[in-house]
């Protein structure tokens, strides 16, 4: 309880009868002393009663005020918990990817290497090729994926830089241990009657994505070509595929 409510409720008697707070005195021998007395115990219990009224009202007003505040709490609060429960309207946004196909080709090797003698050949080089393709494409319209290697000249697919030349008809690759077959075709790449198809596949929804690879040995047949002049030949093999 607040002090200023205690030292009321001390002061005034609340909670005990009021004549009870009145204060002894002595019986005089005075014969005027009892009406004075019972005028004086009139006018304290009065005081107590208006005492003990104004407390109980502080009191009451004390209880209502808290109420009141609590009420006034939930009040402030009301707006904020309708304000948590809102929700903005929805918005979307469309998502559109597009998945190109793709062919990718990758050899074992970055050189072949050949000994080689005028009028001789076939001869292997070494060493042996593995080309890797990979793949994902549409399979709608039923396409071919090919493989082909090929040079870009027919007559010198190899070249010593003073004129003297290896022709790519002298040039054979054994494809997955096959005959050796010379580089005399024409192909999408390349020069023509300077290229090789390596192999051709159909393409369905089974092998839309897929993983082939091939072996390649590499031949070059100097039989035709005796009085070859000695020296280093150099040359470029290319390999790509095409889907069609």
């Amino acid at each position: 309880m607040p002090p200023f409510l205690e030292w009321v409720r001390k002061e005034g008697g609340v909670g005990r009868n009021p004549r009870a707070a009145a204060p002894f005195f002595a019986r005089p021998r005075d014969s005027s002393w009892g009406g004075d007395r019972a005028a004086r115990g009139n006018s304290e219990l009065g005081m107590a009663l208006e005492r003990e009224k104004a407390m109980n009202r502080m009191m009451q007003a004390a209880r209502n005020g808290g109420i009141a505040v609590a009420f006034l709490s939930l009040l402030m609060m009301a707006p904020r918990l309708a304000q948590g429960q809102s929700f903005s309207n929805i918005t979307n946004v469309t998502l559109n990817a597009v998945v190109q196909q793709s062919i990718s080709v990758t050899v074992s090797a970055a050189a072949v290497n050949f000994t080689l003698v005028p009028g001789t050949g076939p001869t292997a080089g070494a060493p042996t090729v593995t080309v890797t393709t990979n793949w994902a494409l549409n399979p709608a319209g039923s396409p071919t994926l090919s493989l082909y290697g090929y040079f870009t000249s027919s007559t010198a697919a190899l070249a010593n830089g003073a004129g003297n030349n290896i022709p790519s008809a002298n040039i054979l690759t054994s494809i997955n241990a096959g005959a050796p077959v010379a580089f005399t075709g024409t192909g999408p790449f390349g020069s023509a009657g300077a290229s090789r198809q390596i192999y051709t596949l159909g393409i369905s929804g089974a092998n839309k994505t897929g993983t082939r690879s091939d072996t390649l040995g590499l031949f070059i047949n100097l039989t035709t070509q005796p009085n070859l002049p000695a020296g280093t030949y150099n040359g470029t093999l290319s390999l790509q595929a095409q889907v069609l």
